[in-house]
């Protein structure tokens, strides 16, 4: 498994969300070297249910800002927000279920794919914004 780095290319500009992403690498990264290290199994629930509650926080977090920043944007990306979160519980209610149910190397694979295309992509999209916001503070 590959470690995700973080970049200046994945930075917002704000350092409170730039440090959640952070951590929702770091979790990431610990599923990925538990992947390699063949204990996925015990690591898999532990980082899921970590994972559920900091990306829960996060979103709301990132959401409060863009909507105190008037971002233009907001439901597209708080819409890409919820599908997300949608997918994530359905995939802790089946490790709770069955825990064989979820692949620990596909887990990674997806939100280690997403987590970088958002941040890449829709998330780069509201840094005028968020600067805005941060110069009138």
């Amino acid at each position: 498994m590959s470690v995700i780095a973080w970049t200046g290319e994945l930075s917002v500009g704000v350092e409170r969300l730039d440090e959640h992403h952070r951590r929702l690498i770091n979790l990431l990264n610990q599923l990925g070297m538990a992947v390699a290290a063949d204990d996925a199994q015990h690591v898999t629930g532990l980082v899921l249910g970590e994972l559920i509650r900091y990306v829960f926080y996060h979103f709301g977090e990132e959401e409060r800002l863009m909507e105190a920043a008037g971002y233009e944007d907001l439901a597209a990306h708080r819409q890409s927000h919820r599908i997300m979160a949608d997918h994530v519980r359905t995939l802790e209610r089946n490790y709770d279920t069955d825990p064989s149910r979820v692949v620990a190397a596909e887990l990674y694979a997806f939100l280690a794919d997403w987590l970088v295309h958002h941040i890449r992509s829709e998330d780069l999209r509201y840094i005028p914004s968020l600067a805005a916001l941060q110069s009138i503070a």
